[in-house]
């Protein structure tokens, strides 16, 4: 019996996880890239039944990623993975054959709704509606709180979060950034500034809602804030 094909192509290892968790109840075929280069070379292998593939990634952009390789005529279903979808990166992705748009943190219903069009009898075969509720929750509130975000000390930033980990955070919050689809395209020291320049932002409305944020270490924001954060083109 057929299984049905699935690929998922993100260099967030811990969205990759979370995709994961969430589609492990149903009885599919689940291929991972973390990267363009391991997307084509699975595409080359033989085709999927739906591409889950994230916007930005780490060695190029998923939506040429998806016009060059992966979309083929007939039943693949393509859905774009966006943390910051705006009418854009939706023009875009619609343009370039995708099927739908989805915004993280992933909507359960939303991706419901995909996965019972694409794969009818696997989800029909398995109740996995609270399942799926219940992940979900849990995927979303793995997200980093404001607070959290605010007490973060350079130590942490510098030396314990990994590149993944900062752009997480970046886009776990509306700080006004206009490069978050960009984020696996940044060097280290532009994505730690970033999270320095995100923790300001995340103190100053704690205090203006009336929750202080205890005290940060080290580095004065002042002197992060004075230096330029180059955005790749």
């Amino acid at each position: 019996m057929y299984r049905g094909s699935v690929l998922i192509v993100d260099s967030d290892r811990n969205a990759v996880r979370q995709l994961t968790s969430l589609l492990s109840d149903l009885s599919l075929e689940i291929t991972v890239a973390f990267t363009r280069a391991e997307a084509i070379e699975h595409s080359l292998r033989g085709g999927f039944d739906l591409c889950l593939v994230s916007h930005g990634l780490s060695d190029g952009s998923g939506v040429s990623l998806f016009t060059d390789f992966l979309s083929r005529p007939g039943r693949l279903m393509g859905v774009l993975l966006s943390r910051y979808a705006n009418l854009r990166v939706i023009v875009d992705g619609l343009e370039a054959g995708f099927d739908h748009i989805v915004s993280h943190p992933i909507d359960a219903c939303q991706l419901r709704l995909i996965l019972t069009e694409v794969f009818p009898e696997a989800t029909e075969a398995c109740d996995w509606d609270q399942s799926l509720n219940e992940r979900s929750a849990q995927m979303n509130a793995d997200l980093p709180d404001l607070k959290s975000i605010a007490t973060l000390s350079m130590s942490e930033i510098r030396h314990s979060l990994s590149n993944a980990d900062l752009i997480r955070i970046i886009r776990s919050v509306d700080y006004p950034f206009a490069g978050k689809e960009r984020l696996e395209y940044f060097d280290r020291d532009t994505l730690e500034r970033v999270v320095c320049l995100v923790r300001r932002w995340g103190q100053q409305r704690l205090a203006a809602s009336g929750k202080k944020a205890p005290q940060t270490d080290e580095v004065p924001v002042s002197k992060v804030q004075n230096q330029p954060v180059r955005i790749p083109a």
